[in-house]
This record gives C-alpha cells, sequence and structure tokens, in this order.
C-alpha cells in the first residue's frame, strides 16, 4: 500500500503538464504580490505628495503673515516677538526632519497649523500623527495658551 502511494506521488510529480501547473501558479503568486506592494508604493507617495502640499500651503500662509506683520509699523515690541516666532515656525517647517524623528519638533508644530486655520485631520495628515492625538495636542495647546 505504501509503495504503491509513492509510486502515484512519483508519477504524479513526473507529469510535464503538473509541473507546468504549479510554475504558473506560483508565477501568478508572485504577480499579485509585486501588484501588490506597487499599490502600496503608489499609495504612499500620493500620501507624501499630500503632505508636502500641505506644508507647502502652511509655508505660504506663513510668509503672508510675515509680510503683513512687516507692513503693519504698529505695537514694534508685539510685531517682533510674533516676527520672531513666525520665522522661527518657517525655519523648523523649511528644515528636512532628522533621520531618528523628534517627536517633540512634530508637536510644536500643532499650535502653529491650527492658527493657520488647519482642522484636526489636515494636521493629522501632515504631521503623520492620528487624529486623535492631533485632537488632543490642539486642545493642550489652547490650554497652554490662555495660562
Amino acid at each position: 500500500m505504501q509503495q504503491t502511494l509513492h509510486n502515484i506521488i512519483d508519477m504524479l510529480f513526473n507529469l510535464p503538464h503538473l509541473q507546468l501547473i504549479f510554475v504558473s501558479f506560483m508565477m501568478l503568486v508572485f504577480g499579485l504580490a509585486v501588484w501588490r506592494l506597487q499599490r502600496r508604493v503608489h499609495d504612499e507617495t500620493r500620501r507624501r505628495e499630500e503632505a508636502d502640499r500641505q506644508l507647502l500651503n502652511a509655508l505660504q500662509r506663513l510668509t503672508r503673515l510675515e509680510d503683513q506683520i512687516e507692513q503693519g509699523g504698529s505695537g514694534k515690541e508685539r510685531n517682533f516677538e510674533r516676527s520672531l516666532d513666525h520665522a522661527e515656525l518657517k525655519n523648523r517647517l523649511q528644515t528636512p526632519p532628522a533621520t531618528s524623528g523628534n517627536p517633540p519638533n512634530k508637536y510644536r508644530h500643532v499650535a502653529a497649523l491650527a492658527e493657520q486655520g488647519m482642522d484636526e485631520k489636515q494636521i493629522a495628515d501632515v504631521l503623520h500623527i492620528s487624529i486623535a492625538e492631533a485632537s488632543q495636542l490642539i486642545s493642550l495647546s489652547r490650554i497652554a495658551c490662555s495660562e
């Protein structure tokens, strides 16, 4: 009985059509895996381009605010502080992030982005954090500003 089973298995694996079907199946599995990876890369690229676009918009808003402050002229001391804050934020936004990832820098940007009119979802997308975390950080920054 056992010898017959071995003979049948050997006969099946020696059939050229079975080998062709097996190789075709493996190629199909490999092709599906490559297709899924391509979709993931494409989706990630789109997400990063959107984040870059949002950062550029925030930077443009900061530049416009700086121009308005420079044209203002009243309350020199207050304007200087605001101008300094905006210049510092602009500098941080233009500086590429460290490869080690510095979470406190992300959190410092939340208040400025919220002041620029971005909602929680947009801030979460730009800073690559969850919406709940963005909401909590906005609340904390508001509390810190009110004190």
